[in-house]
């Protein structure tokens, strides 16, 4: 097993982007380190597995008022 940690720029709407700040928050191993009234958000990803993470990220694209996500950072952490 590895620990996955990640970071996405996501853009979304302006006047949805306290909501989809808390979406975020809600999500287990989801944290937003900046937040821009422009709807621009800095999101660190932290995961047991990769496909809780792909999961994670895919969740975030579908929120309401998400209209892009980017990678912008991926290390993948394996245990000895």
């Amino acid at each position: 097993m590895s620990e996955q940690i990640c970071s996405l720029v996501v853009n979304a709407n302006p006047q949805r982007r306290q909501a989809v700040e808390a979406e975020i928050t809600a999500q287990p191993g989801a944290s937003v380190a900046l937040s821009d009234p422009s709807g621009k958000l800095v999101v660190l990803l932290e995961h047991p597995g990769q496909q809780a993470q792909v999961d994670c990220i895919d969740t975030i694209k579908g929120l309401p008022g998400v209209t892009a996500t980017t990678l912008i950072y991926h290390q993948q952490l394996l245990e000895n």
